[in-house]
């Protein structure tokens, strides 16, 4: 009887597991970020030094390096790579993670900065890193470090003098 019971136990453990777990088709990336000012001092996403282009989003963008014309986020292959940059307090850090469905091999990957419009925030106001290469192991979460945005103040100053 009670190797009976134990068996039952032991099987229900095993069928809540599966249920439990995600699938992982491939591997998934962590990206963390600051916002700093040419001046060297924190700042939040909707810095008013941003004027209408306060930071709403952080896109990422996959590019195998086998079809750099092929970026996995826009083509549906990788869900979550759009994360909300809401923040008010400067030098908070902020982070996102991709789903497990970005395929094994080498990739550039790289951000884009967008306004509460959707629209992409150009780089004369705020500058990200260049792509990186990095490789992605299937059931892996590859940490891409912390990115530094940065404001250029003497852009948003030439904006704001009439």
């Amino acid at each position: 009887m009670i190797p009976r019971a134990l068996a039952g136990l032991l099987i229900a453990g095993l069928l809540l597991s599966a249920v439990a777990c995600d699938v992982q088709d491939g591997g998934a990336v962590e990206i963390a970020w600051v916002i700093r000012g040419t001046d060297f001092h924190a700042y939040a996403c909707n810095a008013q030094e941003l004027g209408s282009d306060a930071i709403r989003t952080i896109r990422l963008s996959i590019h195998p390096v086998a079809s750099p014309g092929t970026d996995y986020c826009t083509d549906g292959t990788v869900s979550n790579c759009d994360f909300t940059c809401d923040s008010n307090r400067a030098g908070d850090t902020l982070r996102g993670v991709t789903s497990f469905t970005i395929p094994e091999g080498s990739c550039h990957i790289g951000v884009t900065l967008l306004n509460a419009q959707g629209l992409v925030i150009p780089s004369h106001r705020v500058q990200v890193p260049e792509p990186m290469r990095k490789t992605i192991e299937k059931g892996n979460l590859t940490f891409l470090g912390v990115w530094q945005f940065v404001i250029n103040l003497e852009a948003a100053e030439a904006l704001s003098i009439p």
